[in-house]
């Protein structure tokens, strides 16, 4: 059976644009794994950071996902998407490149590894808005859940090659090359988008950014079907990053394992991750893309129940832990695909990029919380003990797009039709129009 399903193999031969842009959204995803891992790395390795520093280099890279996604909407939809990933890519490598440059010269200190992490998180936040409002604007609706299909297939393999490569190419060559590859990644997703071309911003009324910003959130919330998702999303990083937060202090302390143990286990989700990104549009020929979205939201609770579950069972932890991670993962993926594909293919074209960025603000805006969640709950509580809540309750929230009208959707094309009967301002106004 061949590894990608047949209408991915069609989508990458036939369409050059979503080709090239594909391929620089892979350069982007590889060396931004390699960097998340190799800038707490080189904090821990070369500048003897205690944990609060290796903690603040982590989470300067994520504060910009909160502080600056709406208005990342905002440009991605007043500009051609071709200048933002072109100028996000250029600030990403000289972001790099600067680093390589002073730990060469045996010059680099906290502070600047500190600003360039803080510079990459930014560019980061508006490359990726960009490259998900571009696709439904390449694509047609039938081949975007394909498209995203591919994009968290690549995304998984990123997941696992990123850091294995940043740990191989530390030891073999030490920071600056490693860095540099890491520099060259975002040098191939700059020329990647220079070469999507024709690709314009969509027309709409000119107004000021924070009125483009509440407008953008407005119509987000507004649209059932969308703010299902943002919610779900939100829920499921929530659970996710507290139960990833209590397992380990669980499996150090209570099961005795090496970190290296434990993130190979957590590491071995993203093979089911890149399982069920390649067989998300598979299964929408059986069954509807609302039921899989739903399932999927689902599995990805079971998966993580499922371990402090097989921690009861004493031996081969380690090997069935790993398998509910991938459960957990499959269904991770399934949800993602087809929570993209939606939240791309229902809004008008002139919203996709404030859609997109609200999107990301709920769903990604709960991680840092998860963490100080499930912090506090392996302190109150024992950390078997949280991992049993923080897993029940991941299971009762996970069933919350069984009430959501995209439950019944069978393809994008009913889904789209949904939001655009709901009751939005937009739709009011259409329902004002005279019929013709």
């Amino acid at each position: 059976m061949a590894i990608f399903d047949k209408d991915i193999r069609i989508l990458i031969a036939d369409n050059k644009d979503f080709r090239n842009i594909w391929l620089g959204e892979t350069s982007a995803h590889f060396g931004g794994q390699l960097t998340s891992f190799l800038l707490p790395l080189i904090a821990v390795t070369y500048l003897h950071a205690d944990g609060t520093g290796v903690g603040l280099v982590s989470a300067v890279q994520f504060v910009p996902v909160v502080v600056l996604s709406l208005i990342a909407g905002v440009m991605v939809d007043r500009y051609p998407p071709r200048r933002t990933l072109v100028a996000a890519s250029v600030a990403q490598g000289a972001a790099l490149a600067v680093l390589a440059a002073f730990q060469a010269a045996d010059g680099l200190n906290f502070g600047q590894l500190v600003v360039a992490a803080a510079v990459i998180g930014v560019a980061t936040v508006f490359y990726e808005v960009a490259y998900q409002s571009t696709l439904p604007r390449l694509l047609p609706l039938n081949s975007i859940a394909a498209a995203n299909g591919l994009h968290q297939a690549t995304y998984s393999v990123s997941t696992l090659a990123g850091p294995a490569a940043a740990g191989f190419l530390v030891g073999q060559l030490g920071a600056p090359p490693t860095l540099t590859v890491a520099a060259a990644c975002s040098a191939g997703a700059a020329v990647s988008g220079l070469l999507l071309r024709g690709v314009k911003a969509p027309e709409q009324p000119r107004e000021s950014a924070l009125k483009a910003i509440g407008s953008g959130l407005r119509y987000t919330w507004s649209l059932r079907p969308i703010r299902d998702l943002c919610v779900q999303a939100g829920l499921s990083n929530l659970h996710e990053k507290a139960f990833l937060t209590v397992f380990l202090v669980f499996a150090v302390r209570d099961l005795d394992m090496s970190g290296t143990t434990v993130g190979v286990i957590t590491g071995i989700g993203s093979v089911g991750a890149l399982i069920g990104s390649l067989c998300a549009t598979r299964l929408t020929r059986r069954w509807a893309v609302g039921g899989v979205l739903a399932l999927g939201a689902v599995l990805a609770a079971v998966g993580l129940l499922l371990v402090p579950a097989v921690s009861q069972v004493g031996g081969y932890v380690a090997v069935l832990a790993s398998v509910a991670m991938m459960v957990n993962g499959f269904g991770v993926a399934l949800f993602n695909v087809f929570a993209v594909s939606l939240r791309q293919a229902i809004p008008p074209e002139h919203q996709i990029g404030a859609v997109t960025a609200s999107y990301r603000l709920v769903a990604l805006g709960t991680l840092p919380l998860g963490a100080l969640v499930g912090g506090a709950l392996a302190d109150a509580l024992s950390p078997g003990t949280a991992l049993w809540a923080v897993g029940v309750s991941y299971l009762v929230v996970s069933f919350w797009l069984t009430f959501s009208p995209l439950r019944g959707a069978r393809t994008l094309e009913e889904a789209q039709k949904l939001g655009r009967t709901t009751d939005t301002p937009e739709s009011q106004d259409a329902d004002r129009s005279p019929s013709v």
